[in-house]
This record gives C-alpha cells, sequence and structure tokens, in this order.
C-alpha cells in the first residue's frame, strides 16, 4: 500500500460540524467512456487527476453504466464531515475473471490535499490471489474467495456514536473492530467521521492492474425498521400446509430448518423512496421473487401456498427476482416507488417467494416469508 502520513488536525476538528446528509453515485449521468476525475466532485488523490477510472457501459448492475477502475487509478470523493450517527456505506463490485492486479476500496475519517489524511476501512479486492482482503482493524487481512463474473454487495455498517464497524461482503459478515482503534495512513487519531471515500489501485505496471468495476455507491443514514409484520408461519396465523411451524415471527418451516423472515428498515415517507428489504433464513443460491399487494388475504391470516402461506394478495405488482446469497439472504431496494407505484395514504403489503426444491417439509418446492404491511406517507 503507497505510503500516506497523518499529521496534527487541531485547527481542522474545530470547522467540524454535524451533518445529517445522504450520498449515492450510480455514474449515469457523465458520458459513457468519459474520465471520473473532474466529474461530479471526484478529483484524483491530493488533487492529481489521472485518467484510470472511467465510466463504462458493459456489467452495469442497475441502468445502463458503471465505473471501470485499472491500473493507476486513485480517484477520491470527500464529504463534509458526517461525525454522528449511524451510516451503511455500500457499494457493488464487479470481478470478471479475467481480473488481475489489486484495487482497493478505503473510507477516511480524515482527508485533504497534500496530507493530512488517514483511513478507517481497507479492502483489497486481488485478482492474483481470488481473494477480498479485509484489514480489519489491524494489518494482517481477513480474507474470503473473491466472487467472479457477477455483481456481490460490499457494505460497511458503521456506528459513529458507538465507535464500531462491521463489513460484510455479498451479506456474509467478514468482521467488525472498532472505527477509531485500526486507522491507516501512519497515525492514530481514528476521528470518528466520515470524510472521503477513496478507490485506489497498484500501478499499471508493477504489478498489471485489469478492470475491476464498481456501481452504486452510497452512503445513507441508518433507519430503524418500518412497517408491521403479519401473517406469520409461527402457529399465531393460519396452520402451515403440513405442520411445518417455523419459530417465533418467522415464515413456515423451510429446508434450512426454520423459517423465512423479512424486514424493512427505512422510512415510510413517499418522496424519500429509501426503504431497504431484507430476507434472510431462505435456502441459500434459488431464486426469490419480491412482490406487494394490496390487500391482506383472509384479514391478514393467509393462505395454504406451497409449503408456506400466502399473506399478500389483491393487485399484485412484481418487484424484483434475485438469487438468495450463500447464506440465505436476499435484499431488494431501495428505490422501489416507481416499480411498487404507491403513492401517500396507500397501504401495501409486502412478501417474498422462494423456491425450495431440495428437503422442502412438505415437498411443493417453494414457501414464502411472513408479510409485511407498510402505510405509506406525504
Amino acid at each position: 500500500m503507497k505510503a500516506r502520513y497523518v499529521a496534527a488536525m487541531v485547527a481542522a476538528l474545530a470547522l467540524m460540524t454535524p451533518v445529517q446528509a445522504q450520498w449515492q453515485e450510480s455514474f449515469e449521468s457523465y458520458a459513457d467512456g468519459s474520465i471520473l476525475d473532474g466529474q461530479g466532485d471526484w478529483h484524483g488523490w491530493d488533487g492529481h487527476d489521472t485518467p484510470f477510472a472511467r465510466v463504462a457501459s458493459q456489467f452495469a448492475s442497475a441502468g445502463s453504466q458503471c465505473l471501470s477502475v485499472s491500473g493507476g487509478t486513485d480517484s477520491v470523493h470527500e464529504f463534509d464531515a458526517i461525525d454522528s450517527g449511524r451510516w451503511t456505506a455500500s457499494t457493488q463490485v464487479y470481478a470478471p475473471s479475467s481480473f488481475a492486479g489489486r484495487v482497493y476500496f478505503l473510507l477516511l475519517n480524515f482527508y485533504q490535499d497534500g496530507g493530512p489524511y488517514q483511513w478507517s476501512v481497507q479492502i483489497a479486492f486481488d485478482g492474483d490471489s481470488g481473494e477480498l482482503q479485509c484489514y480489519c482493524g489491524s494489518g494482517t487481512p481477513v480474507t474470503t474467495p473473491l466472487i467472479h463474473d457477477a455483481w456481490a454487495e460490499l457494505r460497511c455498517e458503521i456506528d459513529l456514536d458507538g465507535d464500531t464497524i462491521e463489513i460484510l461482503y455479498d451479506d456474509v459478515s467478514i468482521g467488525s473492530y472498532a472505527w477509531s482503534t485500526g486507522p491507516f495512513g501512519g497515525g492514530g487519531y481514528g476521528l470518528l467521521q466520515i470524510d472521503a471515500i477513496d478507490l485506489f489501485s497498484d500501478s499499471g505496471n508493477f504489478p498489471h492492474v485489469t478492470e475491476l468495476y464498481f456501481d452504486d455507491l452510497r452512503i445513507q443514514a441508518w433507519q430503524g425498521s418500518v412497517g408491521t409484520p403479519f401473517c406469520f408461519g409461527d402457529g399465531t396465523s393460519l396452520n402451515c400446509p403440513c405442520g411445518n411451524i417455523g419459530g417465533s415471527e418467522e415464515g413456515c418451516r423451510n429446508s434450512t430448518g426454520v423459517g423465512a423472515k423479512l424486514t424493512a428498515l427505512g422510512s415510510p415517507v413517499v418522496p424519500a423512496d429509501d426503504i431497504l428489504f431484507q430476507g434472510s433464513q431462505l435456502p441459500a443460491l434459488k431464486s426469490a421473487m419480491f412482490f406487494a399487494g394490496t390487500n391482506a388475504i383472509n384479514g391478514g391470516q393467509g393462505a395454504v401456498f406451497g409449503d408456506g402461506l400466502r399473506c399478500a394478495g389483491g393487485s399484485i405488482r412484481r418487484l424484483g427476482v434475485k438469487m438468495t446469497s450463500g447464506t440465505g439472504t436476499v435484499n431488494y431496494g431501495p428505490g422501489l416507488g416507481a416499480t411498487g407505484g404507491w403513492s401517500a395514504g396507500d397501504t401495501r403489503r409486502f412478501q417474498i417467494w422462494y423456491r425450495d426444491p431440495q428437503g422442502g417439509p412438505c415437498g411443493s418446492g417453494f414457501n414464502l416469508t411472513h408479510g409485511i404491511e407498510i402505510d405509506f406517507i406525504p
């Protein structure tokens, strides 16, 4: 990793003010093939722009464009100091099977051109070893296999008030540590703030770095659960079809031995459109369809459907089909309002239908989570 240093920060600390802003970068507003540095508040490290991070139209995770990072990239996006609260910093990453060399994702707790600067998150995507390497608060990395030829989410769950961070890759926890105790860059200040993102690669010739792709970068304020769960497969609603009762506030039991769950994080405010729906305890690497209905079936008790209970009915909108992760999780949203078609004053019931072809208790080959009901407001 290239040498960087940290100097005294007393004057800078005096200027910091709390900011509760959110940021997203999808690279859709830039011309295909254009150089990232110099656009959209992106710039090169120490103000030295380079041509090595370019907008690309292949492999986009959403929309039509993403970012191609190759050897020599060192692109920075700064923020007004985010110095309190709980935040999620995330990006989608695509590593072609041909990817070689090493590319880093860094979150800095302090940055200014020419220094001082230091960072609390250092994640390496190593194409030569085929590993993601998390320097989770120490100089010895925690490693996990790199996912090739598919988009995978890198997510950092940051609690600045509690001084903690957890790193997840493809919804699997890689490690957690204190944000302030393991900063890189030559100092031990560990400021409790998020000041910048840096996408950095080894030089173009030593070793050679081929393209790695990023899309949908976000920094979002953490928000609590929204909506009311209902129609459980734990015996409090209609009986599960073959006695396959799940645990408390789960769907009916599936091949994993438990019932699948659905949670919603965000706000019911329609213009915000920031709800993240998360399915968990599903069979791994199976297709899962997320949908919304205008009615709650059977007064919210549900109706037998496959190995589970159908909870959401009426007019149905399909909101997406995805594969579950290797640990049986799947996420949908945010930004589903246009597809869902809801407005202020509307109520929608949400549910995940998923494949469960091997070992499902009732043998139908599919099952469902419980439901969540959300009342949307202006």
